[in-house]
């Protein structure tokens, strides 16, 4: 699950989310709903019968809204930095603001709060001075 396409540069060209780009000819389904709680995007995810669910710029959770009574599906989250240090939605920005010398990408299970659940996975760029 990934944000809907949208208007990108000057051009305000329609592009496909990075992720979506990734899993282009692949047979994973990538959803694009624009509500989470859309009735029809919680009608495609349980069709699909998902183990996992990962998740990639969402601001919503849709497990908690959405399977909320199904506890044997994982639910994943992908966010562009270090957890705990940067949560929310413009986490690279802060680490450069802040001055670290390292950023990565943290893979979590999802719960209740905003990027607080366990992690699972962390990898770690450098950000260099260009």
């Amino acid at each position: 699950m990934t944000q809907p396409d949208k208007p990108v540069g000057r051009a305000q060209l329609i592009e496909p989310p990075p992720i979506k780009k990734a899993l282009s000819g692949t047979n994973i389904p990538v959803l694009q709903p624009a509500r989470i709680k859309d009735r029809q995007a919680i009608e495609e995810i349980r069709a699909l019968r998902p183990d996992v669910i990962v998740v990639d710029g969402l601001r919503a959770n849709p497990c908690r809204v959405t399977f909320s009574k199904f506890r044997e599906i994982a639910c994943l989250n992908l966010h562009a930095s270090l957890l705990p240090r940067w949560r929310g939605a413009a986490p690279i920005q802060a680490a450069i603001a802040a001055g670290d010398r390292e950023t990565g990408i943290t893979v979590m299970y999802m719960d209740e709060g905003l990027d607080t659940g366990d992690i699972l996975l962390q990898r770690t760029i450098d950000i260099l001075p260009d």
